[in-house]
């Protein structure tokens, strides 16, 4: 029996998945052949895009932040600390963390205010059904 979720629950859903993909940022700089794409992924019954990345034969820096603990990990490519052409890319890329954090900060106070506000409305028709 398909039963069809209401407006409320296909927010709370597309809110937890939200959730759930913010907790980790990931930061890459890359300089080379670098592929990028989409895969279509179904779980649960729902289908969803993935992103494929493919750094072969590129020179690259990647960085994953854990928003939920603070772990930031770092690898890169010895050109990027051993060759003076390129620190800037390498500097930049640092700077990248810190604009990411920053606007996943913000996306974060958002997202809260839009969880509470949805609460928010939940509560007020519960209580208008009783």
């Amino acid at each position: 029996m398909d039963t069809e979720k209401n407006p409320f629950d296909e927010l709370y859903d597309k809110i937890e998945n939200a959730v759930k993909d913010l907790t980790t940022l990931k930061v890459v700089t890359a300089v080379g052949a670098v592929t990028i794409g989409q895969n279509s992924v179904t779980e649960n019954g729902e289908t969803r895009e993935t992103r494929v990345e493919s750094y072969q034969n590129a020179k690259a820096i990647i960085s994953t932040i854990d928003l939920i603990d603070g772990d930031i990990m770092t690898v890169m490519d010895e050109v990027f600390v051993n060759e003076a052409t390129y620190a800037s890319i390498r500097d930049e890329h640092l700077e990248r963390i810190k604009s990411a954090q920053e606007i996943v900060d913000k996306n974060m106070q958002t997202l809260l205010t839009l969880v509470k506000a949805v609460g928010d409305i939940l509560d007020a028709i519960k209580t208008h059904n009783k």
